[in-house]
């Protein structure tokens, strides 16, 4: 196999039923993000749990760290403050802050989704909002197969370096909570018609971007198509930074 970029993916723990009981307690992820970036180049290590002195370690072995979806970040964290973890936070919580941390500090390329997203924004001073009840364009709460397959469209706005013209896609719709405003140091880079934020990108030399649906998710060819050009600058920051002395 040629030489490929590493990037780190972090997981989910949660308790799962197992032929070892109801609750077997389990570090989880889809094997579609996995696929994702597998398929564009990359090869994927999975993250755990990590201490912030692990973080910066585990770290200086990659080009890059992508943020996984799955469950709500914790109200310490939405609520934006910038302080230790309290004692009820989750292992990931803390985990993903460690290495969003360090990932800042080193340079390292980052890319959140969804959860990733609201993550690496509160970090940066917005918070993590809940969604009316009522969302046209953000229905949640389907059955699975219905929640899967429902769209809506996106605009995405014009790059100040000409890389990225404006223009609308579809993207699928797998959350509840949104963030409130685009933090210091970003910019919005995709929008819902009803202003809810679906992008971001770092406006300084540290590349860092989000995205809050999920891409890993668009089967469908015409899809994977326009995936593929929203995250190629994450994947042109990776080969950059692995170039690097």
């Amino acid at each position: 196999m040629p030489d490929r970029p590493l990037i780190a993916l972090t997981t989910w723990r949660r308790d799962l039923p197992t032929y070892l009981g109801e609750r077997t307690d389990l570090f989880t992820v889809g094997t579609e993000y996995v696929r994702f970036f597998s398929a564009r180049g990359l090869s994927v290590i999975l993250v755990p749990e990590c201490t912030g002195d692990e973080a910066t370690a585990l770290l200086s072995h990659v080009s890059g760290l992508v943020l996984s979806g799955g469950e709500d970040v914790g109200e310490w964290i939405a609520r934006g403050e910038n302080t230790d973890a309290p004692p009820d936070a989750t292992t990931r919580d803390v985990t993903e802050r460690a290495l969003v941390v360090a990932a800042r500090e080193m340079g390292l390329p980052v890319f959140g989704i969804c959860r990733g997203m609201q993550l690496l924004a509160a970090l940066h001073g917005s918070r993590v909002v809940d969604l009316p009840a009522t969302r046209e364009l953000h229905t949640y709460g389907l059955e699975p197969d219905a929640q899967l397959g429902y769209r809506h469209e996106i605009e995405l706005a014009a790059s100040p370096a000409g890389t990225r013209v404006a223009s609308r896609i579809i993207v699928n719709s797998i959350h509840q909570q949104a963030i409130s405003h685009c933090p210091e140091g970003f910019s919005v880079t995709a929008s819902a018609a009803d202003g809810t934020i679906e992008a971001i990108e770092s406006t300084t030399d540290w590349y860092a971007a989000g995205v809050q649906w999920h891409p890993e998710k668009m089967c469908g060819a015409d899809e994977l198509a326009e995936q593929e050009r929203f995250v190629a600058p994450f994947l042109g920051a990776v080969e950059r930074y692995r170039q690097t002395p």
